[in-house]
């Protein structure tokens, strides 16, 4: 039992910078914590207590019945006078408060269970239960990998073995005597914390969740929180944490509107595609066809990632709901980036290889086959096998960090990094074929130089919209996995790049609508026939130039755009 608690102790003394990268590569240090944590629950007691103590770490673990547990247990840690900060020159007292005991006025750390926990925890049986209380004499072994935190106290840890402690309807009361100073503004911006292990992707990190800072007296803080569980209190100096805040909730009501918004323009668009079925279905193009089939899947597709997100992704309860949401949005995430890679191949069979005769008639089952079954197999054997490892987070419906590295970010960033190389083929082609047609047809250069800019624009956020470019923007939100205080600065450059993330792809089902959708010819047409109640009579339609019809027979409307290859642009416009 002691060798654990002397190897927690020397790990306390290991370089920070290896402690960090430690904790990057495999969870060294959260590992350390755990094992701790996992040993006060089973060690076997001689007597009625277990009570070890190192310099840099405590541990004190005992079997207490629930009628001892509803009397309030308190530990306190008091310094012997000596001027020493080790633990070992501590004095451990135990209290309740229902006897009107609380911890001794000299005391440096304490924490108080609140009277009746038993009870409100509807612990019935007659056995004892293990409660255990761990202290830290500093924050090595918590290491936060996105920035750096300022811990001012020691750290202490209590929990209950085989119990959830959470929600409590009277707080656990901790009291700290800060071990670094702080002048007064920092003081007004310290706040209780406590370590939370799944947070940063099970990579841990301090969260202010459930806990408050109940007063401040002379370097005395007295914390309360409402929850035990993996519990590691601290009091905490981070600046950055109030902004953390609010910008997590700006982003979240961004996310929400936005994913409102693309649900309704998303539905518009399926719709505009039903009312205008009959006149595709006279259209000979096989681009065309292809294209209008490929965005009706993709809008299929996002259309459910938005719904499944807005109704499930904070549904941690039943935990089998949750692990349905998860792979459900798991699955579908990864068919609409598939789609999006099928519209950047059928845009650039198009624009690049031009003639019908490179489309295959079967092209998009062929894709349909791809797109919907390659999400169905990662999807299918990610979460089988997640009996051999964490599978979701604890605190929102989607994958732990393990799964989706390999299950998700690789394939969305090789399939980005596939349209973006397309994007960039097709802009080209477009701009140098359009250069080629001004020099041809001799334009002069201010007269046509802010047309040609604005449809550039143009064509760059309608092909974006269909590629999905925009979640580009997600991978530079992850931070690197490093500490220090260069990462503050880094913290505010993803905060940019989070803003552009949750707007842009958010609203992808808004874009869409509009360049794909508001402004497609045929939607036009319909919307001024409903406009005017009826369609213009007597009239062809040649390559949208209206001839004044003559004869005796029925008029028709004719498309005669033959596929040439110096006018790719106006390709581009029809199917973009």
């Amino acid at each position: 039992g002691d060798s654990i608690l002397t190897t927690t102790d020397n790990l306390m003394r290991v370089n920070t910078s290896v402690l960090q990268r430690s904790q990057q590569e495999k969870r060294g240090p959260t590992s350390a914590v755990q094992a701790l944590e996992t040993f006060a629950d089973t060690v076997k007691l001689a007597t009625g207590r277990f009570t070890s103590v190192r310099p840099g770490v405590a541990l004190q673990a005992a079997d207490v019945s629930p009628q001892d547990l509803d009397m309030g247990q308190g530990i306190a840690f008091t310094p012997k006078g000596n001027g020493s900060d080790s633990l070992t020159d501590c004095e451990i007292s135990y209290f309740t408060t229902t006897g009107g005991d609380g911890p001794p006025r000299d005391a440096h750390i304490s924490i108080t269970l609140p009277a009746n926990l038993a009870s409100e925890l509807q612990i019935n049986n007659t056995t004892a239960v293990r409660l255990s209380h761990t202290l830290y004499n500093t924050s090595a072994l918590f290491v936060q990998l996105s920035h750096a935190a300022k811990v001012v106290s020691r750290i202490i840890g209590s929990r209950i073995a085989g119990q959830q402690v959470k929600n409590l309807a009277q707080p656990v009361i901790i009291n700290f005597v800060a071990t670094k100073g702080l002048s007064p503004e920092e003081v007004n911006k310290s706040r209780c914390v406590f370590w939370d292990f799944e947070a940063e992707g099970g990579q841990g990190a301090w969260s202010p969740e459930g806990c408050e800072t109940q007063r401040e007296d002379n370097g005395r803080y007295t914390c309360a929180c409402n929850h035990l569980t993996n519990f590691a209190v601290i009091f905490g100096y981070d600046g950055d944490d109030d902004d953390d805040t609010n910008h997590e909730k700006l982003l979240e009501g961004i996310t929400t509107v936005g994913c409102y918004v693309s649900i309704i323009c998303l539905v518009l668009t399926l719709l505009s595609f039903i009312a205008t079925w009959k006149h595709h279905r006279s259209v000979a193009k096989t681009h065309a066809k292809n294209q209008r089939l490929v965005l009706i899947n993709l809008c299929v597709a996002l259309l459910a990632v938005y719904i499944i997100f807005l109704a499930g992704i904070d549904k941690t309860d039943p935990p089998i709901g949750c692990t349905v949401v998860t792979a459900l949005l798991h699955y579908f995430l990864l068919a609409a980036l598939m789609w999006m890679a099928v519209e950047a191949i059928n845009i650039f069979q198009a624009i690049v290889q031009v003639f019908d005769h490179h489309v295959s008639t079967r092209f998009v089952l062929k894709a349909a086959a791809v797109a919907w079954g390659f999400p169905l197999v990662a999807a299918v054997s990610t979460v089988g096998p997640s009996t051999h490892y964490k599978y979701r987070m604890d605190k929102s419906c989607w994958l732990e960090l393990k799964p989706m590295t390999y299950a998700f970010l690789i394939p969305a960033g090789l399939i980005l990094l596939f349209n973006m190389v397309v994007f960039s083929i097709v802009m080209y082609k477009l701009i140098r074929g359009e250069s080629k047609q001004k020099m041809l047809t001799g334009a002069r250069r201010r007269e046509s130089d802010r047309g040609w800019i604005v449809r550039q624009l143009r064509r760059a956020f309608s092909i974006m919209a269909l590629f999905g470019l925009t979640w580009v923007f997600g991978f530079f939100v992850i931070r690197p996995q490093t500490m220090g205080e260069q990462q503050i600065g880094h913290a505010r450059v993803t905060d940019v790049f989070a803003y552009l993330f949750s707007i842009f792809t958010t609203l992808q089902g808004l874009l869409i609508f509009i360049f794909h959708c508001v402004m497609r010819e045929d939607v036009k047409k319909l919307l001024k026939s409903i406009c005017k109640g009826k369609k213009r009579k007597d009239q062809y339609v040649v390559n949208r130039r209206k001839l004044p019809f003559s004869g005796d027979d029925r008029p028709h409307f004719m498309e005669l755009n033959p596929l040439q290859p110096d006018n790719r642009a106006e390709q581009c416009e029809e199917l973009a």
